[in-house]
């Protein structure tokens, strides 16, 4: 008998198990057949404005997705969008930094956009205008939205040597970089000419002056605190325009061109 009762426990047990695992199969099954039966409601095209840009349009993006599920993505199954497929391509938009695409509870398809922050527009000498973004990468120009951003003028990227069209625009993103994190710079810097040699000029945004800045290199942030200084403590003193010219290219040294004479001082 107790041999019995032992067997019976077995056949019970795998007859639980068995039960269990017939019911989850039922319902992983009605859960699949009513996910694929689950439709888009409509779509949600959400762009970081708040980050002061707006080169996308909410419109456009929309109708990019709509394109890409051959037509209104409203109305078709949940199941049959290939959403990683719609990121990768969002993606690829030179404007776009980062796209995802995700549904809500409510059946929705939210496209959510982040877009590509440009630091300077470049406008070099064959007139070729685009813009380079805090990742060093290019954005064009865009019919939709002008950035208020530092302008580089003069020889960049002008075609004709690709190794030193690649050193002046590492140079120029290292300046620009260096700016735009120190508020008063970044408050005083308007435009930036690259002469041929390679070596960079700032134009300030007041006082009219050509900053000679040289070579970007080891010794930029040591110019940039001379600058600083001599902006604190003799510009204020003497007038914003007194000086035609302000060269940093001297070691310790700030040599200014006065705008009513030749003379060095």
């Amino acid at each position: 008998m107790q041999k019995f009762w032992k067997i019976m426990k077995k056949v019970l047990l795998a007859a639980s198990v068995l039960s269990a695992a017939t019911l989850f199969v039922i319902v992983l099954t009605s859960a699949i057949k009513k996910q694929n039966q689950l439709v888009c409601r409509n779509i949600h095209v959400k762009i970081d404005y708040d980050s002061g840009l707006a080169f996308l349009t909410e419109a456009e993006i929309k109708d990019k997705v709509n394109y890409m599920c051959g037509g209104a993505i409203a109305g078709k199954p949940l199941s049959g969008i290939a959403f990683s497929t719609l990121e990768k391509t969002l993606r690829r938009n030179p404007f776009v930094k980062d796209a995802e695409i995700f549904v809500d509870q409510q059946q929705d398809v939210i496209v959510d956009i982040t877009q590509k922050r440009p630091i300077i527009r470049v406008i070099n000498n064959d007139g070729v205008s685009y813009y380079i973004s805090e990742k060093n990468e290019r954005i064009p120009v865009s019919d939709n939205f002008t950035p208020h951003v530092a302008i580089a003028l003069g020889n960049v990227e002008m075609h004709t040597d690709t190794k030193r069209d690649s050193v002046v625009q590492a140079a120029l993103y290292k300046l620009i970089l260096f700016v735009r994190k120190d508020e008063f710079l970044n408050a005083l810097v308007d435009q930036v000419y690259v002469l041929e040699n390679g070596e960079m000029e700032v134009i300030p945004k007041i006082g009219g002056q050509t900053i000679r800045f040289g070579a970007v290199d080891e010794n930029m942030a040591e110019k940039f605190d001379r600058l600083k200084i001599f902006y604190n403590e003799g510009l204020r003193k003497v007038g914003w325009d007194r000086y035609k010219t302000i060269d940093l290219r001297y070691k310790d040294q700030v040599v200014c061109e006065k705008r009513d004479t030749t003379n060095k001082q």
